[in-house]
């Protein structure tokens, strides 16, 4: 049996594993936003909630993975300029979201399932391309510089709106 490439995993480099590790963080985000919704959540919380994960997780994520890019890769080189299009398209909507103006729960399905879209292509076709094209000494120094900068965040955000099913009269 043949497998397609995509359903291959892959052995991530060690480099790129602090920001593939975060990236489950950010599809736990997209969960909890899905459940919000899903339990009928207050969306000004929720937009509580997106404008803390942004500031304090999510912000820093996308501005190291810039920063890693601009190290390895030409300015022009397509994944780059993808990965910076959809960075400035979740923040486009997230600043949306920040306003409350038009306050709609497809504001926040956008966001997530946008989010969801831009990491698995992250981990797809971003990271593989990644550890294809850029020496692998590279990608190691790269990787040790990022450790300095790097620091894990945690989502501590009260209250778990995604948790409970909002009672109606």
């Amino acid at each position: 049996m043949i497998m397609n490439e995509a359903t291959i995993p892959q052995k991530r480099d060690k480099s790129l594993v602090p920001l593939s590790r975060e990236h489950h963080f950010g599809l736990l985000f997209c969960w909890k936003l899905r459940q919000g919704l899903k339990n009928g959540a207050d969306l000004q919380v929720m937009r509580s909630y997106v404008n803390y994960f942004w500031n304090n997780i999510l912000k820093v994520h996308c501005e190291e993975e810039e920063w890693m890019l601009n190290r390895l890769l030409p300015k022009e080189d397509p994944m780059q300029l993808q990965l910076k299009e959809e960075h400035r398209l979740l923040k486009a909507m997230i600043d949306l979201i920040a306003e409350g103006s038009p306050m709609n729960k497809g504001l926040f399905k956008v966001l997530q399932q946008d989010l969801v879209n831009h990491i698995r292509w992250e981990e797809r076709q971003l990271f593989p391309y990644l550890q294809a094209v850029v020496n692998s000494n590279e990608l190691e120094t790269a990787g040790k510089l990022l450790e300095h900068r790097h620091a894990v965040q945690h989502d501590t955000f009260t209250p778990e709106f995604w948790a409970h099913s909002v009672n109606r009269v």
